[in-house]
């Protein structure tokens, strides 16, 4: 009786930890981090909504999209944004759209663009 309460204990346990595996943990992906300041004559209200609008509307419907973040800090006052794609490919694909994309010139106006510094990592799963 022990053995067999053991086994399906075992077999939940195994069950449960495939269960909550995604696609994103189970396979490498790309980690792009951005940082940057907006421009002093930027209300921070404006900028923000903007930013929501570009991860819904823009980001999040590029090929291989994950996951998009952002965020403020107030000690260096620069905006942190923190998206991660499936490939390296994709994250550049991405980016060279988003430079000549009309769609997204009012964020990018917004960007104090000597500020920007962009870094991009592989995640090792």
């Amino acid at each position: 009786m022990k053995t067999k309460i053991l086994v399906i204990l075992i077999v939940l346990g195994h069950i449960m930890s495939c269960s909550t595996k995604t696609p994103e943990t189970m396979e490498s992906y790309v980690i792009e981090i951005v940082t940057f300041r907006y421009k002093p004559n930027i209300k921070p209200q404006d900028f923000w909504k903007e930013d929501a609008r570009i991860q819904e509307n823009y980001t999040s419907k590029q090929p291989g999209f994950i996951s998009r973040e952002s965020a403020y800090s107030e000690d260096s006052k620069e905006v942190l944004v923190v998206v991660r794609w499936r490939t390296i490919e994709d994250a550049d694909t991405s980016m060279q759209k988003f430079m000549k994309d009309r769609s997204v010139s009012t964020f990018s106006n917004m960007i104090d663009a000597k500020t920007m510094k962009m870094i991009r990592y592989n995640s090792k799963n």
